[in-house]
């Protein structure tokens, strides 16, 4: 898959949704460490085709996780950032190699089924039983997220260990943010031009800043159990779309 240059000719509506849409994303994931990525794709893959939308995605959460990681920094577990960014480094490399060399149908169809797969919520508690877990969750979770735009392995590791919200927060957008930063680097190495994305980069910049401030005065007030239903119904409409727009 060549990467796609198309020019995007933003308007004042597009600007507003981006700002609105890094807002609601960055203040949902400050409120319970995960989610708020769904929102910011499924806007971003009504506006652009897939081989613009994920190199641009990357970009575009690295903005909103940057906040995040500031606001909630005194709660990261440091250690698992530390495995957890090793990973990456290999993880990155061989994902975005295989994002430019896939069709877009065949990347689309994987992201969408990645999408929906993460509905599936083990209720079992993580028990390693080798040395180093999160370098190997580092690799897969960077590999698909960098091929796919999406890794999903790193939530759903975190959310079953003796975390608190807080941790959990800080821990997934400080380790999210090194990754989308790798990530950028490696799509743009790989011939990806942000510069005609520059302001849609922008305006999620300044939609991210204000809800990660209101979402750490908010993280100890929300209702998982509406959350959850609400994320279930976003989560199987943003597939659908994107499953629709890449087989039709």
């Amino acid at each position: 898959m060549e990467l796609n240059e198309i020019t995007f000719d933003a308007s004042l509506i597009h600007y507003t949704l981006l700002l609105f849409g890094s807002f609601v994303a960055t203040l949902t994931g400050s409120l319970l460490g995960i989610g708020g990525g769904f929102i910011i794709l499924g806007l971003l893959s009504s506006l652009f085709p897939i081989s613009v939308m994920i190199p641009l995605l990357a970009a575009v959460l690295a903005c909103i996780d940057l906040n995040r990681a500031i606001a909630f920094k005194a709660h990261l577990q440091v250690t698992i950032f530390h495995s957890f960014f090793i990973g990456c480094v290999v993880g990155v490399i061989g994902g975005a190699i295989l994002f430019v060399s896939l069709p877009e149908k065949l990347i689309g169809t994987g992201l969408g089924l990645l999408i929906l797969l993460s509905l599936v919520k083990p209720s079992y508690r993580v028990n390693w039983t080798f040395k180093y877990p999160f370098v190997w969750v580092g690799t897969i979770h960077a590999f698909l997220s960098s091929m796919f735009g999406y890794g999903g392995l790193l939530q759903a590791v975190l959310i079953r260990k003796r975390l608190g919200n807080l941790q959990i927060t800080a821990t997934l957008a400080t380790c999210f943010l090194m990754l989308e930063l790798l990530k950028v680097s490696s799509y743009a190495i790989a011939g990806f031009d942000y510069q005609p994305y520059i302001g849609v980069i922008i305006a999620s910049a300044f939609g991210a800043i204000p809800a990660s401030i209101l979402g750490k005065k908010l993280a100890h007030r929300v209702s998982h159990k509406l959350y959850r239903t609400v994320q279930k119904i976003i989560i199987i409409l943003i597939a659908s779309n994107i499953l629709f727009r890449v087989w039709t």
